[in-house]
């Protein structure tokens, strides 16, 4: 049985309040007993004013292109395969049936605040399992984001690529992440397979609250390109979610607008193709990518 996993996402106000409390009481992002005061209470304040930009969008898509997934995926190895969230329904503990188990994070970094989160629930259930690393690296991954990136526009030697990648706490990083070594490896790999671009960078996204970010932040990136074409592509996600199709195609569309940017637009994540699960497939036969819980 394959169990693909992932964050979640909202499509009502009670699924985004859920979302949420459980994010803000997992100890991978907020270490300290304080979760337990912040996180009833910032569920319950944000997720009505939170949910008004969530209908412009109508609700999360991570449900409806992660059941596709799996079920394509199912076709094609001919094992079931299913899927669940960290934080909303369904979860883990779910979907487990009492048989053989390839959970694969649908990451392709390692983050304390993902990965190893994932594998927080799988220790948690006392769920053994085979465990997929994250898979950056993998040539049939990185040929599945070009092909994307390339249909997306015509004459790429006209457009600015910036890679955009959810953001980080700095102080993750002190205490041992690999997440931001790994995602700058990442952008040098694609930048090998894309040379036909203006230019590519690398940005960050999605930070909250007081403390330092990793840099340079997406808003600050684009001021840099009055006039240009930019080409956004969300490298840290498999699965468009909210943070794709809200805060990428919406928010930072009407920031680029401000900036006077010529021309802006979002690649799609690998999502739900043929040639995603056909990849997700190959990546779970392949032993050296896995290992024991």
């Amino acid at each position: 049985m394959i169990v693909l996993h992932n964050m979640g996402g909202a499509r009502s106000e009670e699924e985004l309040k859920e979302f949420l409390y459980n994010m803000f009481m997992d100890k991978r992002i907020i270490s300290s007993p304080i979760r337990y005061f912040l996180a009833p209470l910032i569920s319950n304040l944000r997720y009505k004013k939170v949910w008004k930009n969530y209908e412009k969008i109508g609700g999360s898509r991570i449900y409806d292109i992660t059941e596709s997934l799996a079920k394509k995926m199912e076709k094609i190895s001919g094992k079931k395969t299913t899927y669940a969230f960290r934080y909303t329904k369904p979860h883990l503990k779910d979907v487990i049936e009492d048989e053989e188990i390839i959970f694969l994070p649908l990451y392709p970094h390692y983050s304390f605040t993902t990965y190893e989160s994932s594998l927080d629930e799988l220790k948690e259930l006392n769920i053994n399992a085979k465990i997929i690393k994250p898979f950056y690296k993998h040539p049939q991954f990185n040929e599945i984001i070009k092909e994307n990136i390339l249909n997306s526009i015509d004459n790429p030697n006209k457009w600015h690529l910036i890679f955009s990648a959810h953001g980080l706490p700095k102080k993750m990083i002190k205490k041992g992440d690999l997440y931001e070594s790994q995602v700058k490896e990442h952008v040098e790999i694609l930048k090998k397979l894309l040379p036909e671009f203006k230019s590519i960078s690398l940005a960050f996204q999605s930070r909250f609250g007081f403390s330092e970010w990793l840099q340079p932040y997406l808003n600050e990136e684009l001021k840099k390109y009055k006039n240009e074409n930019v080409l956004i592509y969300p490298i840290s996600f498999m699965i468009d979610n909210s943070e794709t199709d809200l805060e990428l195609k919406v928010e930072y569309k009407h920031l680029a607008d401000e900036v006077g940017i010529k021309n802006y637009k979002v690649v799609d994540c690998p999502n739900d193709s043929e040639k995603t699960a056909k990849f997700l497939v190959e990546l779970v036969n392949e032993s050296s990518n896995s290992k024991s819980n």
